[in-house]
């Protein structure tokens, strides 16, 4: 194995590690798309090459386009945020969300326990209307609308008297409902976890009555790589995936250019193979880890 580096470089460090540079930990595995960008036309670009003239732009929104489509299926992108909630008990959703992957709320142990997301409401918006329930429109004719909708107003009040009553039903076994809320009703509304209603237009989390004001909230999300493409040296891509990401950038340059489309096709399995290879070496599956959890799949269990 090749070493160009030592292990734990003090100059590499922050002053936090005790050391004496501004670098961060993990930031050697990734690559900035300014250096993705700067790479791809020294080696594929000008006389000889296999494309001669691309301008730059054109080479960064390749560039561009390939770390948003690998953010969701290869780089893994997901971020994960605390939030406190206020005594609205609102979150508004990152400015580079995309698709959230769980959203938890976090107990006194440091415990992340999974919020459910609410299957009997739908984010809706409230229209504005006066006194004779007739449509309030602005100075332009446009339709005018509340801040909050009634349906979510309602989901974030009622919801700690239904649950309190569930779970004093479920240990009063002289209730006639203990049956129907043991047995009947659904695993879902049976957890003291919470539950959520996500409002995508409005950008905005709304929580029911069991979370108060200064509980913490956990929200794992997707984002598409490019929160921060204003600058480039921001925008970090996974070295592991850095030759897919070039193999993806030549497939898109080349399929529009008559010079090299004749190779196209050729451009196009090399990319898909690179970034099978990419999406291999970034799965992170360790088997020490799946060997444990397959070690609790073979126990006993007595009915």
């Amino acid at each position: 194995m090749a070493i160009s580096r030592k292990p734990l470089d003090v100059d590499n460090y922050s002053a936090l590690d005790g050391g004496t540079g501004t670098a961060i930990p993990g930031y050697y595995s990734r690559v900035h798309l300014n250096d993705i960008i700067n790479n791809f036309i020294v080696g594929y670009i000008g006389d000889d090459k296999i494309l001669t003239k691309v301008p730059r732009y054109e080479v960064a929104f390749w560039a561009q386009r390939s770390v948003q489509e690998f953010s969701y299926d290869i780089f893994h992108a997901e971020k994960n945020i605390e939030v406190e909630l206020s005594s609205t008990l609102q979150l508004s959703l990152p400015s580079d969300y995309v698709n959230f992957v769980k959203i938890a709320s976090v107990d006194n142990e440091g415990n992340h326990r999974t919020i459910q997301n609410s299957k009997n409401s739908k984010a809706t918006k409230s229209v504005a209307q006066d006194q004779d329930f007739k449509y309030i429109y602005d100075q332009d004719g446009n339709l005018t609308f509340s801040e909050i909708s009634e349906t979510a107003s309602r989901f974030q009040k009622s919801k700690v008297d239904l649950q309190k009553k569930t779970f004093e039903n479920y240990f009063d076994d002289n209730n006639e409902d203990t049956y129907i809320t043991r047995y009947g009703s659904e695993p879902e509304r049976q957890n003291s976890n919470g539950t959520y209603l996500l409002d995508i237009e409005a950008g905005k989390i709304y929580f029911d009555s069991v979370f108060s004001e200064g509980d913490l909230i956990s929200i794992q999300y997707i984002s598409d790589g490019l929160g921060d493409n204003g600058n480039f040296d921001n925008v970090l891509v996974p070295k592991l995936a850095e030759d897919a990401v070039y193999a993806n950038m030549l497939y898109n340059l080349s399929k529009i250019r008559p010079s090299a489309a004749g190779a196209a096709a050729l451009y196009k399995k090399e990319a898909a193979a690179k970034m099978r290879n990419a999406k291999l070496r970034l799965s992170n599956i360790k088997l020490e880890e799946l060997t444990q959890v397959l070690r609790g799949k073979s126990k006993w269990i007595k009915h």
